[in-house]
């Protein structure tokens, strides 16, 4: 247990930024952190909460207040599933531990037994404040007794448990019996396939059975629910946490059922990785096997511009990375597969009918509320695909490359915005234009919005590179370990989210309880997006730039 514990903190050590990054500016740390708590956690927690006790009220009455709960807790462990797939088979494979670990008198139980609770730590934070807000929200609608709270606690900590064994057992499996999986490159573009084909099965299967919120009240309430029944075959361990809640005498007896079937899962899992995965970690590689031929090479070589060699070199590195082009460039072509799965759900509400009908009929309020959505889109988008959040982390052990290189650190700075830019801004102007052209605005009000996206976009790009020119993660092991375990993506998001709610219920609030028109408040919106573009920029041109020469590895 002693030997289990130092290898479960050394791992996830490994993970959070070490001392000397957080060192360069403390302050600025302890910060960002309580921005990221206040603008992100909390709020989630809180929407979660709300949504969770409304529907637990809403159904209350039939007597099947536990399938909100059920439902809930059946979507969190499937998205555990899905996007914890590609981490257990970096963490458990293609980590640079590997190599350290091999070769110490371990059992395989106790190198997969550790670095499984430090992916279960490290990547299942928010999951735990979620899910102890959704138990929240059941407990106050439900009227569950008291002692449901330190149950809820404990599911809190327990319940991602499963769905990552789950994700243990086919890695395991996997690469025990294939051969063709040697590197991380071929598990990331599998694991992306695979998520993208699952994400369009889902969209396809919500269009054609015509799927809206009311169906969705009406089928939670019915007591023989299938899907929920096939969710329980598959998650058994959430009926039986949620049913120790509210079933008396019976709860001790569900919870100990629920306990049972946490341990089983860790005792199968424990065994098959002794059996498998020394056999299955044989032969893994940090990279694939490509063969060049460089004959001829020198001769094809060509002069080109030293910026423009620079931007090939930034844009190749997100495209040829699969983690890096997976969680940075195609995470962008999925908002429209949301969007159309929130149109496909609003049933009967049909409130993008009534903001279609208000744009067209030119109605203030709706013009400066699509105005807003534009901005804040673009700001999140920019934000959340961490291209420029992430532009000096992903330099890691090559960051000297960036301060001996004879182009001054603006330049470079520059051009890692303009790849930011570049594909953050082009998806953007796509969506907004296609948007435009679906509610048949005039050009003027279609090229004002595209701007209004490129400012929005360009302001949270150098404000992103600003931050992790502050406290970058320079140490790390593989390409997904620098997107994850940087905090500095993290803290971008939530000073995004955080300063666009200003900016928006700002120019709201202003335009709603005072006597200036949209068309003022849209004019103040545009001058104040140039100046927060302004403001970055020479946050960049002073403090970035100076950050980048202070640094050391």
């Amino acid at each position: 247990m002693k030997m289990y514990l130092r290898l479960v903190k050394a791992l996830i050590a490994g993970v959070e930024p070490n001392d000397n990054e957080k060192k360069r500016n403390k302050v600025f740390y302890y910060v960002m952190a309580s921005v990221a708590v206040l603008g992100i956690m909390l709020p989630m927690a809180f929407f979660v909460g709300v949504i969770l006790y409304a529907l637990t009220s809403a159904i209350a009455p039939y007597g099947t207040q536990e399938n909100a709960m059920e439902l809930f807790l059946h979507l969190i462990s499937a998205f555990s599933f899905v996007f914890g797939l590609n981490v257990i088979f970096t963490v458990f494979y293609f980590s640079g531990d590997i190599e350290n670990l091999l070769p110490l008198p371990l059992r395989p139980y106790q190198i997969i037994g550790s670095k499984f609770t430090a992916a279960l730590i490290s990547e299942s934070v928010m999951e735990f404040i979620v899910i102890i807000a959704a138990f929240a929200g059941y407990i106050i609608g439900s009227g569950a007794p008291v002692y449901s709270w330190l149950i809820a606690v404990l599911g809190m900590v327990t319940m991602p448990i499963i769905p990552l064994l789950y994700c243990g057992m086919i890695c395991l499996v996997v690469m025990y019996c294939t051969r063709f999986i040697r590197n991380k490159d071929i598990v990331n573009k599998l694991t992306g396939l695979f998520t993208f084909l699952l994400i369009l099965g889902i969209v396809i299967l919500v269009s054609r059975s015509g799927f809206d919120t009311q169906k969705l009240i009406t089928a939670i309430s019915t007591p023989d629910n299938q899907v929920l029944f096939v969710m329980n075959c598959i998650f058994p361990q959430v009926p039986l946490l949620v049913r120790s809640m509210n079933s008396g005498l019976m709860g001790g007896a569900y919870l100990l059922l629920y306990l049972a079937a946490n341990a089983a899962a860790i005792g199968i899992f424990m065994g098959a990785a002794q059996l498998l995965y020394f056999k299955g970690v044989e032969g893994v590689g940090q990279g694939g096997s490509r063969k060049k031929d460089s004959s001829g090479f020198v001769s094809r070589m060509k002069q080109h511009p030293v910026s423009l060699t620079y931007l090939k070199k930034e844009f190749r590195l997100l495209i040829r990375t699969p983690a890096y082009f997976t969680n940075c460039v195609l995470i962008n072509l999925m908002w429209p597969v949301f969007l159309y799965l929130l149109y496909v759900i609003q049933g009967q509400t049909n409130f993008l009918d009534s903001f279609i009908y208000g744009i067209h009929s030119g109605n203030e309020e709706t013009v400066l509320l699509f105005i807003l959505g534009i901005t804040a889109a673009s700001v999140l988008i920019t934000a959340v695909n961490c291209i420029a959040s992430s532009a000096i982390t992903r330099e890691g052990k090559h960051f000297a490359f960036i301060k001996y290189i004879p182009l001054p650190y603006m330049v470079q700075i520059n051009v890692k915005a303009v790849i930011s830019i570049l594909i953050s801004g082009s998806g953007m102007l796509l969506y907004v234009i296609a948007a435009c052209l679906w509610l048949k605005t005039n050009i003027n009000f279609t090229v004002f919005c595209c701007a209004v996206s490129l400012l929005s976009v360009t302001a949270a790009t150098y404000f992103g590179i600003f931050m992790d020119s502050v406290n970058p993660k320079l140490i790390w092991d593989d390409e997904l370990n620098a997107l994850r375990g940087n905090y500095n993506v993290f803290f971008n998001m939530a000073v995004a989210i955080v300063s666009e709610g200003v900016i928006c219920a700002g120019s709201y609030l202003l335009f709603r309880f005072t006597s200036i028109g949209a068309l003022t408040v849209i004019i103040i919106l545009f001058v104040l997006l140039m100046a927060l573009c302004a403001g970055a920029y020479l946050l960049c041109y002073f403090k970035a730039t100076k950050n980048i020469d202070e640094m050391t590895v």
